[in-house]
């Protein structure tokens, strides 16, 4: 009896064996079972000859490759576009689990203008390639503004106000950007005026006010919204 007992034990023991061997294939990690994808992303910048906000698109290509991030030169990016690219793809391969290492990630970006600069695409370069790895989409009436950080957090940016704009008259219904940048402060002109014997003197001051962005936008049909992380940004980008 006890012989029987181990010999079913044993024979039980080979079943599950063979059973994780036959299963093996199936639990590859998810990099290898991944062939590719690809996304795009509403970006906004503001044009240095006319100092207005100019809406574009990033274009976000993830194929089997070495590893790299490579960027599109039309137009020319300046170097600080390049490790913004290369900080979206660490935080994007954080967020998804998903190990990057084998993978060529490919930026190319559509915008009126000479020259990309700065790191305030960096969200929506993060958000594309996210949605190209989960193989989702960007929502197109949503845009984002802001710096990507190594912890996924959203950095500050400049030109807010132009973007918002911008945004606005390219019917884009959400306006994103990063937390504490929807009250912009200005400076208002004050002119006081001092008579002193048969003379007038007048005096100027600057005195800081602050714009609601919000509410001013409102006006125009545009919703403005703070995140402070992209994975909250993610929750409006991504299409549901």
């Amino acid at each position: 009896m006890k012989r029987e007992v181990i010999s079913h034990l044993l024979i039980f023991l080979l079943g599950v064996l063979i059973g994780a061997t036959l299963l093996q294939p199936y639990s590859e990690s998810p990099s290898k079972l991944f062939g590719g994808g690809e996304a795009e992303a509403n970006i906004v910048a503001v044009s240095s000859l006319e100092n207005t906000g100019v809406i574009g698109k990033v274009r976000v290509q993830v194929l089997p490759g070495e590893g790299r991030v490579l960027i599109s030169t039309n137009p020319f990016v300046e170097p600080d576009t390049q490790y913004s690219a290369e900080t979206a793809v660490e935080v994007a391969s954080k967020i998804t689990g998903m190990d990057l290492s084998d993978y060529d990630v490919i930026f190319d970006f559509e915008i009126n203008g000479t020259v990309l600069g700065g790191p305030s695409a960096g969200a929506a370069m993060t958000a594309a390639v996210v949605a190209a790895v989960e193989n989702s989409s960007i929502r197109e009436d949503v845009v984002i503004t802001g710096t990507i950080e190594e912890d996924g957090s959203i950095g500050e940016v400049g030109g807010i106000l132009e973007k918002a704009q911008a945004a606005a008259q390219s019917g884009m219904k959400l306006f994103l950007l990063p937390e504490g940048q929807s009250q912009i402060k200005y400076y208002e002109k004050v002119v006081k005026d001092r008579r002193i014997g048969g003379i007038v003197f007048y005096e100027i001051h600057y005195v800081p006010s602050y714009l609601n962005l919000s509410e001013y936008m409102s006006s125009y049909g545009l919703q403005v919204i703070e995140v402070s992380d992209i994975r909250e940004a993610l929750k409006y980008l991504l299409e549901k």
